[in-house]
């Protein structure tokens, strides 16, 4: 690394970087969590840190649990998912603890399908996320909205299995996808539109709707869901950082590798520390709605999708997506432009051309933007529009500090 880089001088924070530079995130699988991750029975994963009491999740959770309880067969409607909740006969742990980063309010049970991401095209995964189903109605946006159910039903017994048998056999590449929708226009957060439609054009490739009927709605879905590709980057920024973790576990390195809400809590992982949750109260994301006038609050910031944010994209890449920097304009902070570079430790190799760097350090004093959607805080709303979390500098400098004094 270059003399400016602020890893120069400090061996575990460059190796960190290293082992993340060096993942070349592959999407070779879709399978349900239950044999995806071993999740066992009447367990849900949520975003974010863990509850004080799951028993009690925020309200969009809540909803989406309830829903979940229902699509797995465990309740026959959500009065009775919710005595299920209430009495601790279904079980809400962390995602990130199984190795699945879910965005917004979206939970996962053992028949949710999973997407799964490799480093390196023939490498078992190591990192999964939630598979889109399209545009509509969506488990993520934290509603008991029925409508959803089918949609879940449709994703898990047709869309699942037909997306693996054509990635498994031609493992997707996802930084020539990310590269590409960088060049577009993408942040790859809040915008992945781009990408998606690279993503699109590949898999129709293998898409075969004369001999295969389904695969006509599945190619409709693809090309009508700009942020289908959401998750997957998602879960390959957690492959990333994961690798950060695992080189400089053990040591003082403050690098960011978790990023994430439940609607109640922030949540941050440190590379030093990779299991410890440093966590403080979450704030709202503030942004342009859908509906100009609506007064819906929002929740405090809810998903896993910060991951994308602490790696070095999203927020942190707004410079390279005019569209997403209008829109939010009136939100960013006044040093939006340069904050990236205090904040991030290096440039990745196969993004430096574009001006990116990569890895946010907890050290650097001053807190990643995370750009990430609004749901309605009553879990009842669903998705109010787009949106960006001003986090607190000094929940970064303290979880350094912890860190460091090893507490």
């Amino acid at each position: 690394m270059g003399p400016k880089d602020p890893a120069a001088g400090d061996p575990a924070k460059a190796a960190a970087l290293a082992a993340l530079a060096a993942v070349r995130p592959h999407w070779g699988a879709v399978q349900p969590a239950r044999s995806a991750v071993g999740l066992p029975g009447r367990t849900l994963l949520h975003a974010g840190p863990p509850y004080a009491d799951a028993a009690r999740p925020a309200a969009p959770v809540l909803s989406s649990a309830a829903l979940a309880c229902v699509h797995e067969g465990w309740a026959d409607s959500i009065e009775a998912a919710l005595a299920l909740i209430a009495a601790r006969e279904v079980t809400l742990a962390p995602a990130q603890s199984y190795g699945v980063v879910l965005p917004l309010a979206a939970v996962a049970g053992p028949g949710t399908a999973l997407v799964g991401v490799a480093d390196g095209a023939g490498a078992a995964p190591r990192a999964w996320s939630l598979l889109g189903s399209g545009a509509g109605p969506q488990i993520r946006f934290g509603t008991r909205d029925p409508a959803i159910l089918p949609r879940l039903r449709w994703r898990d017994q047709e869309l699942a299995p037909r997306l693996h048998e054509i990635v498994s056999a031609a493992p997707v590449d996802l930084i020539a996808l990310a590269r590409q929708g960088l060049a577009g226009g993408d942040d790859l957060h809040a915008s992945t539109a781009a990408a998606q439609a690279a993503l699109a054009a590949l898999l129709a490739r293998a898409l075969r709707p004369a001999a295969q009927p389904a695969d006509a709605r599945i190619g409709q879905m693809l090309e009508g869901s700009p942020l289908f590709f959401l998750t997957l980057w998602m879960a390959a920024c957690h492959l990333m950082l994961d690798a950060a973790a695992r080189q400089a576990h053990g040591s003082a390195c403050a690098l960011v590798v978790a990023l994430a809400g439940n609607g109640r809590d922030l949540g941050v992982r440190l590379a030093g520390q990779p299991r410890r949750w440093f966590v403080s109260p979450a704030p709202p994301p503030a942004g342009p709605r859908l509906d100009p006038a609506g007064m819906a609050p929002a929740a405090a910031l809810v998903g896993d999708s910060g991951v994308i944010d602490a790696a070095g994209f999203g927020a942190q890449a707004l410079a390279l997506a005019p569209a997403v920097q209008q829109a939010l304009a009136p939100w960013l902070p006044p040093d939006w432009r340069e904050r990236p570079q205090r904040l991030l430790q290096g440039p990745h190799p196969l993004f430096a051309d574009l001006g990116l760097r990569v890895g946010a350090d907890a050290a650097a004093g001053l807190a990643p933007l995370a750009a990430i959607a609004m749901v309605a805080a009553d879990g009842a709303g669903g998705l109010l529009g787009r949106g960006i979390a001003m986090l607190d500098d000094e929940v970064f400098r303290r979880a350094a500090r912890g860190l460091a004094e090893g507490a």
